[in-house]
């Protein structure tokens, strides 16, 4: 039997990740006849169509659809193979590819960071912003080596670890009737407030979702893009929202319109983890900087 190659298959990933021949050849840094070459090569090896051909671009086939799954898991265990060379025990080096959610991005990605090149000054940290789905999708294909995100994440299929607690706060604007007490607040007083929530396809908003379910309190349809614009919105007036502990400090600093309030009782609140594969060869070093962080 004659196998395909590893190239071939990068090659059929990066068509079915760009959408034509074209981009894809590219993207790999390859001319276009030949990457359709390799491609026809590999179709015959296997013995079935895998794209579509057409002049706005390709598509997938049956076929094409579950070799492309099947090569991405080649294609991030040659990743993990390979980065076997860039560590010495715990000790890393080269590039390390870290993914952290939106909501936690500007409020602990610094510690992360600062406790990651203190244990491997070697190493060349590079950051990706992407929500929760985005980023578990990234570290299943290698295209990321570990994420920053919270838990749990509704999968054993990754080692996951949390790091701490975040408490929800209550926020709201500064001339809020809540706002001049001290003392912490009952849950029960969302379900008398517009409590705006982040677009879909953020946890957080999901998160908060279920906080206001257990106080039977309905959302508002105001929804907003960031936690930034969250918070602005909530200074302006437009309602209240459950802010995050660790984004207390930039959101809601002096000067931002915005009065936070802590829960009695037992806070809502969410788990801050890393997030890794099972294969990864740097299990060690990961759970290093977990137990480093958890002490901060």
């Amino acid at each position: 039997m004659s196998w395909p190659t590893f190239q071939q298959l990068k090659y059929l990933v990066a068509i079915a990740d760009t959408g034509s021949f074209g981009a894809a050849a590219e993207e790999e840094f390859v001319s276009q006849p030949a990457l359709s070459a390799q491609i026809k090569e590999l179709e015959r090896k296997l013995g079935v169509m895998l794209l579509e051909r057409s002049a706005r671009g390709a598509m997938l086939t049956a076929h094409g659809v579950e070799v492309v799954e099947r090569a991405r898991v080649v294609m991030r265990d040659m990743h993990d193979l390979i980065e076997t060379t860039k560590h010495d025990g715990k000790q890393l080096r080269g590039h390390i590819a870290l993914g952290v959610i939106p909501t936690l991005a500007p409020y602990v990605l610094p510690d992360v960071v600062r406790a990651f090149t203190a244990a491997h000054s070697d190493a060349e940290l590079h950051i990706r912003e992407l929500q929760t789905t985005h980023l578990l999708e990234s570290l299943r294909y290698g295209d990321i080596d570990f994420g920053l995100l919270a838990l749990p994440i509704g999968t054993d299929e990754f080692v996951t670890a949390p790091i701490r607690i975040d408490n929800f706060l209550l926020a709201m604007p500064e001339n809020h009737s809540l706002a001049k007490g001290k003392t912490p607040v009952k849950l029960e007083v969302l379900r008398n407030e517009r409590v705006i929530l982040l677009e879909d396809g953020h946890c957080l908003r999901d998160q908060v979702s279920n906080v206001c379910q257990l106080a039977f309190s309905e959302p508002s349809e105001i929804q907003a893009t960031s936690m930034a614009t969250l918070a602005q919105m909530v200074a302006a007036g437009l309602g209240v929202t459950l802010l995050p502990e660790c984004a207390e400090k930039v959101e809601a600093g002096p000067g931002r319109g915005i009065v936070t309030r802590k829960f009695a009782g037992q806070s809502p609140s969410r788990t801050i983890g890393l997030v890794w594969r099972k294969s990864s060869p740097f299990s060690d070093a990961f759970d290093e900087l977990c137990s480093t962080l958890s002490k901060k």
